[in-house]
């Protein structure tokens, strides 16, 4: 006769926080490569940790408010080019993260915290179009 054990229970917000742990630790190798080509490999690795968080926050309940910080982190990272990052960049986005280490729950004031932390960083989120960029003729530029 066999008895069955019962099994662990996973702890509430491991996922997030393993997760969150990780990004940390890929944005902990950027400094050394500022200012150098080797940042943009660096900058796609942490790309891929962010989009593989998906289905690990997806599959835990209650982690919606620490995905939509994952995709602002992504909508930041789209908008800048690997020699546009700075120390102050790389600083306004570790909040995103420790954040997500946290025990307890994630909520949405957490995310428009780091939203506001962004802007108030002026580091944009959405793409940019330059009107005035070298693809512009005059023409189009006077409409």
């Amino acid at each position: 006769m066999s008895v069955e054990q019962p099994r662990p229970r996973a702890k509430p917000h491991a996922a997030r926080i393993a997760l969150a742990q990780r990004l940390l630790n890929q944005l902990e190798q950027l400094p050394p490569k500022l200012g150098d080509v080797g940042l943009a490999i660096e900058l796609q690795l942490l790309k891929r940790e962010l989009t593989r968080g998906y289905a690990a926050l997806r599959a835990a309940p209650g982690e919606n408010a620490y995905l939509s910080v994952v995709t602002l982190v992504e909508a930041a990272m789209a908008c800048l080019t690997w020699k546009e990052y700075t120390p102050a960049i790389l600083d306004a986005l570790r909040p995103a993260f420790v954040a997500g280490t946290r025990p307890g729950p994630f909520r949405s004031a957490d995310y428009d915290a780091l939203r506001r932390l962004f802007r108030s960083q002026a580091i944009p989120t959405s793409p940019r179009v330059d009107l005035q960029g070298p693809f512009v003729s005059a023409d189009d530029a006077a409409e």
